[in-house]
């Protein structure tokens, strides 16, 4: 229970079927169970819609989440990240169906709005973005201000391109 109760904090809103994936692929724990650990929490789960789709998020977490504005923000981020396999690559609200394999493999993902939009790669001072065609025109300026960022992280100057994908 203290497992589900973290993913929902962690990665809600989230489906039973996230939770499953989370905790029943690795670990082998069985959809029945899970259910029920779900089952269990009875009114402390509240549903939301996300695009047409059901999910849930622990009740005392329902306020914030609603008074969170809408982001738009720009993030490179490694292959394997805990925000992108939280929900797991099979969820097209975070990674396009057509891209799952690229980003179960390891690829640095760009990040719109909380959505993998394109992968990245740094090759001495240079900084490849290959942008998803799926994911519409490239927010220029948002990803050079990313690629400044990780300049000052890395502490070392560095140029940027963008290539379609």
């Amino acid at each position: 229970m203290r497992a589900v109760e973290a993913y929902f904090r962690a990665y809600g809103p989230a489906t039973p079927d996230h939770v499953r994936y989370w905790l029943g692929e690795g670990l082998g724990t069985g959809r029945k169970r899970i259910r029920s650990w779900i089952a269990g929490f009875g009114d402390r789960l509240a549903a939301v819609d996300i695009d047409r789709d059901s999910a849930y998020v622990l009740r005392e977490d329902l306020e914030e989440l609603a008074a969170m504005p809408a982001t738009t923000a720009v993030r490179l981020v490694r292959g394997y990240d805990q925000w992108v396999l939280g929900p797991g690559t099979a969820d097209a609200h975070v990674v396009p169906p057509a891209r799952r394999t690229l980003v179960s493999r390891g690829a640095n993902m760009v990040i719109v709005g909380g959505v993998v939009s394109g992968t990245w790669s740094l090759t001495g001072d240079q900084v490849v973005a290959a942008w998803f065609t799926e994911a519409g025109q490239p927010a220029w300026e948002a990803l050079a201000d990313e690629v400044a960022r990780l300049a000052t992280i890395l502490d070392q100057p560095l140029k940027s391109t963008v290539q379609m994908a």
